[in-house]
């Protein structure tokens, strides 16, 4: 999946960059006023070059759009203009030296062929996203976005060493660049690598490029959710709440941020709390089925009498099945709670069956295991009761 833009920087075939432009600037110039002088004998020239630079005009960086330098896709319409005058140009040529025809089809089909082979070259560096990325830094320098990029693919993939190594290199040439507007990136960046830094189990690494991101982008609503939920796992429950909380302040919709809350509140016994956020988030997030799973598993183990509802519970926990296919045994193991407390017990050992295959099939061990034990409770017509949900 090719998620983020093509950014082709600096080529290292340039070394100096102001010679590089000067003699562009100059060509430029050459060709406009050629294109001028001869407009009346061969208009096809005017037409076809000045196509392209007016559709070229509003992709050049005027207004910068992302913080790509240029990419392919900017020039597909402008290239329209320069087939034309190549098209019509070569046509003049062939007509005026008839004798030449051969040595014109000839160059052509020498052409087609070269430019068919170029075609199947470039496609090939867009297999997919880390093929892509890996070809950014092997024609660029100093490309910052491709290290970030390939970074996040690195995360994807499990291979935190080397996400780390690539949002380092990212930061590094980040540094070099003055510019306020690079900040938003930055801090971006920052987050990614605390993101990686805390899922390999360096939460003191992580919390320092969480903080630097915040002081970056203070109103940075992603860096405060992703540091509750890094703070939450370490336990520390308050101040992970208090990340949350910030996030709805800058993202009042954020039905994650609801849910999360939930379930710190849910791991502190306050249930009616908990039903409130994940009530909220359910709201703001319909087709989400996490939610749905949260409050059907308070409905089904809750240890208090006055929250359990077998009723609800099932309606819920049957929704978030449904609207993940019944993939997530996580899910399916809720709903088989839920028919329990709802004393349907021969449904709650078929569905916790069910949730049991599912995990074995992703290599969910420790799920299947504690489903094992609670398929004993269902066939001794016996309810499960807990208060965190298993999402």
């Amino acid at each position: 999946m090719c998620c983020k833009n093509t950014l082709l920087a600096q080529s290292r075939h340039c070394r100096s960059f102001g010679a590089c432009k000067t003699r562009s600037s100059a060509t430029l110039l050459a060709i406009t006023v050629s294109a001028i002088v001869f407009r009346n004998k061969r208009p096809y020239v005017f037409t076809g070059w000045f196509w392209y630079l007016v559709m070229l005009l509003p992709v050049i960086g005027l207004v910068q759009v992302g913080e790509q330098g240029h990419a392919d896709r900017y020039t597909y319409l402008p290239h329209i203009g320069l087939f034309l005058l190549a098209v019509w140009l070569a046509a003049d040529l062939a007509a005026v030296h008839q004798t030449r025809s051969r040595l014109a089809t000839a160059t052509a089909v020498v052409i087609i062929l070269a430019l068919a082979w170029a075609a199947f070259i470039q496609t090939s560096y867009w297999r997919n996203s880390e093929i892509l990325w890996a070809h950014a830094l092997d024609v660029t320098s100093d490309n910052d976005f491709a290290h970030n990029n390939l970074g996040y693919l690195c995360v994807d993939q499990g291979e935190l060493d080397k996400a780390i190594a690539h949002f380092d290199a990212a930061l590094r040439i980040r540094s070099r660049k003055l510019d306020p507007h690079y900040n938003v990136g930055s801090a971006f960046v920052r987050m990614n690598l605390a993101d990686a830094l805390a899922r390999k189990g360096q939460p003191d690494e992580a919390m320092v490029h969480y903080e630097e991101a915040i002081r970056l982008q203070p109103n940075y609503a992603d860096a405060y959710y992703n540091r509750g939920n890094a703070l939450f796992a370490q336990g520390r429950i308050d101040e992970a709440m208090a990340d949350w909380e910030k996030t709805l302040q800058i993202q009042p919709n954020d039905a994650d941020a609801h849910t999360c809350i939930g379930n710190a509140l849910l791991r502190k016994g306050s249930l009616k709390e908990a039903i409130a956020h994940y009530e909220k988030a359910l709201a703001l997030a319909p087709g989400d089925p996490h939610s749905r799973n949260n409050i059907a598993w308070v409905f089904a183990t809750s240890s208090d009498g006055s929250i359990r509802d077998g009723v609800k519970a099932v309606e819920f926990a049957q929704e978030a099945v449904q609207l993940s296919s019944g993939r997530d045994p996580n899910f399916v193991r809720t709903l088989a709670a839920a028919y329990a407390e709802s004393s349907r017990f021969s449904e709650a050992v078929a569905a916790a069956q069910q949730a049991i295959t599912i995990a074995a099939m992703q290599g969910k061990t420790g799920l299947a295991n504690t489903l094992r034990k609670e398929i004993a409770l269902y066939r001794g017509h016996m309810s499960l009761r807990e208060v965190e949900p298993r999402n």
